[in-house]
């Protein structure tokens, strides 16, 4: 007998702990190394490399260039150039399942740590550190131009750490050149991206607007979920007043909002269902919809049973709202998504 969908059980309760295990290490101070200057991209996920945690499929007509979110337990401010089971774990939930729709490359990047991201004295500090990653991921992706896109169409996808990686890499390097044309979309979750107030460009970016429908290419999909109204403190949802940046600085202030285009009802404010996939299995029964006025702009995600969103963890604790759940709670949505822009996109090639 075939199988529905699951309810969300147990099951979301075991990833949010298995995520919320490499975020339980964070307190302990760092010291800073940077470690050595690449000389050639390590690839965690690619198409036919064995054990790819993102499947390592082929097929597919267009690329997913993903860069992983905050999740290394290395002991520096950076991360070794290696592969971790934290990197594998990330990886596996969030980007194997894009494989059924795009062909996944995934560079391993000296990102900022745990430990970093949580013992960093300054922002200067912060700075400096994400400086170093955004040299890895700017590397790669000139490798994976020059080397193996062939001129298909690419979709974006970042989380956290990796969104604000691909922030400034589609703002300083594809917006300015004709790689551009190939951006079928980019999927940017947990990382605040802006637009111009009352627009749905401007901000983080002059070329590509927010998604509203579900055959538009060249466009933004970013949003962070939160189960329970964000508090005032909330680290997500609200334009910030400083940004720490790997480049040139990104907009922060008056003037701009933060984006949030839901998946599952892309140009609208309305409540939608979304279909999650939690531990590689489809889950139905929450909720979502952008916030929006003037507080801040979120996916307010409702609704869940036997556990309902208000329930789901809040880690490391509220004001990150359901963080560690950004992509996993509209999954298949984003799949989905994704699949049908890249019908749209090959279709006017």
């Amino acid at each position: 007998m075939r199988r529905g969908p699951a309810r969300p059980t147990h099951r979301v309760i075991a990833l949010v702990a298995v995520l919320a295990g490499i975020l339980a290490v964070v307190g302990i101070p760092a010291v800073a190394t940077a470690g050595p200057s690449p000389s050639s991209t390590l690839w965690l996920c690619r198409p036919g490399q064995p054990a790819d945690p993102c499947g390592g499929r082929g097929d597919a007509p267009v690329d997913c260039f993903y860069v992983y979110p905050t999740v290394s337990l290395a002991p520096g401010v950076n991360a070794p150039r290696s592969v971790g089971p934290e990197e594998r774990l990330i990886a596996n939930q969030q980007a194997e399942p894009f494989g059924a729709r795009c062909r996944v490359w995934a560079p391993v990047y000296r990102q900022s740590t745990l430990r970093g991201l949580f013992s960093a004295r300054s922002t200067a500090d912060r700075t400096a550190a994400l400086r170093v990653a955004y040299t890895d991921v700017l590397s790669a992706w000139r490798d994976y131009l020059a080397h193996d896109n062939g001129g298909r169409g690419v979709v974006l996808v970042g989380h956290s750490q990796g969104t604000l990686m691909l922030r400034t890499l589609l703002r300083e390097e594809i917006e300015p050149s004709p790689v551009h044309d190939r951006l079928v979309s980019a999927i940017l979750l947990g990382g605040n991206v802006l637009t111009r107030s009352g627009s749905l460009v401007g901000g983080d970016f002059t070329r590509t607007p927010l998604c509203t429908a579900r055959a538009e290419t060249g466009c933004v999909v970013a949003y962070s979920t939160f189960g329970r109204t964000p508090p005032a403190d909330t680290r997500y949802g609200v334009v910030p007043t400083e940004v720490s940046s790997p480049s040139r600085p990104l907009p922060a202030g008056d003037g701009y909002s933060v984006a949030c285009t839901n998946p599952a009802a892309l140009g609208s404010a309305a409540t939608a269902p979304l279909r999650s996939r939690i531990a590689g299995r489809p889950v139905t029964g929450y909720n979502g919809r952008c916030t929006t006025g003037a507080g801040p702009h979120v996916l307010q995600v409702s609704g869940g049973d036997p556990v309902p969103a208000v329930a789901l963890p809040q880690l490391p604790n509220a004001t990150w709202g359901l963080h560690l759940l950004d992509v996993n709670i509209a999954q298949d949505d984003l799949v989905d998504l994704v699949g049908a822009q890249a019908r749209t996109y090959l279709a006017h090639r």
